[in-house]
């Protein structure tokens, strides 16, 4: 399940259909039993930002239930399940899901675009529903789609800052082309953001806590950093491949036709063109 968000909570339905909402309380990676509980209420939002707050239904599981009928609007319902404990204790849990139009679906624009190039990379990285990150536990935060432009800037800056300086902007990348097809330069970006959302997982595994003075077996996710690291690395080495080959364009050198031990560098001494043979251009 991708980078810890519950593929369960986050799935797609038509316009004037019926929404069933499922949401499930851990703790210690446990799900909590119904015993434990006394009620559960829902927090709906809907696309146009209104909420509202609806009674749920505590299954024998433990589960949260709510079926969600105001459906008539497409976009994005993001949900709250809060749970009360018998003990007083009061715990959230977050889900979305998705109306769409299967008639009239909306046409992706071009952020949406590169958003899917990206998370492409991304959706396949797995872990447990509450696994995973230090910060997940502290922010209750998941990583999801939501938060790709986020790192927009920063790799638009890395790209821009390598030499030749350069001020190209997202619409640059984005840009589609008279065939329909996104600008062949968009996967450069989408390598950059990519990068860019690796070293914000790395910081989120830096402070993974190691149970000591007893016998315990655990999930140890510490070395999880050095995982992304090396492939941090094996996409580092692509992406600065990437950006040297379409900089070059950019410095007005043309192409290079021939070596310099070709027929036409024969007319250059024979030790210059030893020494130089083999060099080319950037």
């Amino acid at each position: 399940m991708p980078l810890g968000i519950p593929q369960d909570y986050s799935y797609t339905i038509s316009v004037g259909d019926t929404a069933e909402i499922y949401a499930t309380i851990y703790k210690d990676e446990i799900p909590v039993s119904v015993d434990d509980l006394v009620n559960v209420r829902f927090t709906i939002q809907a696309p146009d930002r209104s909420q509202s707050t609806v009674p749920g239904d505590l299954l024998d599981t433990g589960e949260g239930f709510v079926r969600w009928m105001d459906t008539t609007n497409p976009g994005q319902y993001r949900w709250v399940a809060q749970f009360a404990y018998t003990s007083g204790e009061i715990q959230s849990t977050t889900g979305s899901f998705a109306v769409v139009d299967p008639l009239n679906p909306p046409e992706p624009t071009p952020t949406d675009v590169l958003i899917d190039s990206v998370w492409n990379k991304l959706e396949d990285c797995f872990d447990s529903e509450e696994g995973g990150p230090w910060l997940r536990d502290m922010t209750l935060s998941y990583f999801d789609k939501r938060k790709i432009p986020q790192f927009f800037g920063d790799a638009l800056l890395d790209i821009n800052v390598a030499p030749p300086e350069t001020g190209v902007t997202l619409g640059q990348f984005t840009a589609i082309m008279p065939d329909g097809t996104p600008d062949p330069s968009m996967p450069l970006l989408t390598q950059g953001i990519l990068l860019a959302i690796i070293r914000h997982l790395m910081r989120s595994y830096v402070e993974q806590p190691t149970p000591t003075g007893a016998q315990v077996v655990y999930e140890d996710r510490r070395d999880y950093l050095q995982r992304w690291q090396t492939i941090y690395q094996i996409e580092l080495e692509r992406y600065n491949r990437w950006l040297a080959l379409w900089k070059r364009s950019m410095i007005g050198l043309g192409h290079g036709k021939l070596l310099l031990g070709a027929k036409a560098g024969r007319l250059l001494p024979a030790p210059l063109r030893t020494r130089n043979i083999g060099r080319g251009y950037y």
